[in-house]
């Protein structure tokens, strides 16, 4: 069971970590973003450091479209910075293994990758809590 996953943005890395804060489970994440504004003019910036609680994940297969790819990991940011994978800019933004495009704030996994944790959190009881550390 998954109490906690953990961003490690200088590794680039997510960590899902048990009730003892064992590593369970880690996997490549990046925090790459398009530059720019988002619509009501604030400049855009990947999810901040910091502690959210009461994270849920979905597989979707696909249900939001190609620039969030197979699955969705809501962190309850206010500017809805969350986790997903695709890439509208991908070649096949749906395979399990997509590539890397940047976001416009949120973190982005390989699906393949999403889909597992997604899966650990739903069997955690779909409400963890996302640590993001520099």
């Amino acid at each position: 069971m998954i109490k906690e996953i953990q961003f490690q943005r200088s590794k680039q890395m997510m960590f899902a970590m048990d009730e003892e804060y064992q590593v369970i489970g880690q996997w490549p994440c990046k925090d790459d973003f398009v530059p720019g504004y988002n619509a009501i003019g604030d400049p855009r910036g990947s999810l901040p450091n910091g502690v959210y609680t009461g994270v849920a994940a979905e597989v979707t297969n696909g249900a939001y479209g190609p620039a969030y790819g197979n699955f969705y990991i809501t962190t309850h940011d206010p500017r809805a910075r969350d986790i997903h994978g695709g890439g509208s800019g991908c070649n096949d933004p749906y395979a399990n293994y997509q590539g890397w495009v940047p976001t416009y704030g949120c973190l982005r996994m390989q699906n393949a990758d999403g889909v597992e944790l997604s899966k650990m959190i739903i069997d955690s009881g779909n409400n963890i809590m996302l640590t993001v550390v520099p």
